[in-house]
């Protein structure tokens, strides 16, 4: 039998899972919802929201959840080089995989640690320090290959960018309040000089990062990663293609792209009365694979089908 007809906790039928599947544990019509290259949603509280919100740029961890288990199987194992304060890590505990993170700035380590206490999960490995010499010492240990990679990279200058100055308000109605802050995301990296430096010190980090993760990603397996364009001193800045050419350079393989537009967003003033700058609301996803060299033969084929029927044997005995 190739096909099983799978079903959720509550009986629902999830679809028809294909024994051969390499990648995941998605049904046919789960990997169909997973390929759309828009997500239109917003996400409500949770995992103490208020605690991570205190990083300007933490990502829902049902998001990351819903990424893992497009890219990865059960029990796989996942690396986050730019962790945060652990959307990824908390995605692996919805998921059931394992994590790695690796994190520069201690604060958001310990709001990690903090979370798990406070919603009574077992903390995954997160390690304080710089990817660049923590994969490098990954790799001289010969650690274990990782199965995925997702983050959600640090943004050149973003800590710079102010909100409009001055009130604002509608015809007929008073004032709505002050926009002289700093953006919510200086909060990015208080302790990282490279975020206030050159763009070229920016690209040299990413690409720094990225040529350690590519040696340690299994070949075949997939990189996901969350960047936002900008708005900088009166140039609008295309990130994304800057990641895409970067990691392009390194041997990864772009495969597409995801918009995630996030409806519970604020839209901010800039430049109101004198100049267009847009107020950005969603933020990429950008997919790319580490291809085979060699295609797996029929032994390693036979292999990953007696494996995905021992998860689904297993599944429903227990």
């Amino acid at each position: 039998m190739r096909k099983i007809e799978l079903f959720s906790k509550n009986e629902k039928s999830r679809g028809f899972y294909d024994v051969a599947n390499q990648l995941n544990d998605l049904t046919g019509k789960e990997w169909v919802f997973s390929t759309k290259s828009v997500i239109p949603k917003g996400f409500p509280p949770s995992f103490q929201l208020k605690l991570r919100n205190k990083h300007g740029g933490q990502k829902p961890p049902e998001l990351c959840e819903s990424l893992i288990r497009t890219f990865t199987k059960e029990g796989d194992l996942v690396l986050d080089p730019f962790c945060g304060v652990g959307g990824t890590l908390i995605g692996c505990h919805l998921s059931k995989r394992t994590g790695v993170g690796i994190e520069l700035n201690k604060d958001w380590v310990d709001i990690y640690y903090n979370l798990c206490e406070l919603e009574s999960l077992k903390p995954l490995e997160i390690i304080h320090g710089d990817s660049r010499d923590i994969l490098k010492k990954f790799i001289l240990e010969k650690r274990k290959y990782f199965d995925f990679i997702l983050t959600d990279i640090p943004y050149w200058k973003m800590d710079e960018v102010d909100k409009s100055k001055g009130t604002y308000k509608k015809v007929g109605e008073p004032s709505m309040g002050v926009y002289s802050e700093k953006s919510k995301l200086s909060r990015f990296s208080s302790d990282s000089k490279q975020l206030r430096g050159r763009k070229e010190d920016w690209e040299m980090l990413i690409g720094d990062v990225f040529s350690e993760c590519y040696k340690l990603l299994k070949p075949g397996s997939y990189c996901a990663v969350f960047i936002g364009n900008m708005y900088n001193n009166g140039q609008y800045f295309l990130l994304n293609a800057d990641i895409a050419r970067i990691l392009s350079q390194i041997g990864f393989v772009l495969k597409g792209e995801i918009i995630w537009y996030d409806v519970n967003k604020k839209l901010h003033l800039y430049g109101i009365n004198y100049s267009w700058i847009p107020s950005i609301v969603h933020q990429f996803i950008m997919i790319f694979r580490k291809e085979r060299i060699v295609h797996l033969n029929k032994e390693e084929k036979e292999n990953i089908r007696f494996k995905n029927l021992k998860r689904i044997k297993d599944e429903k005995t227990s």
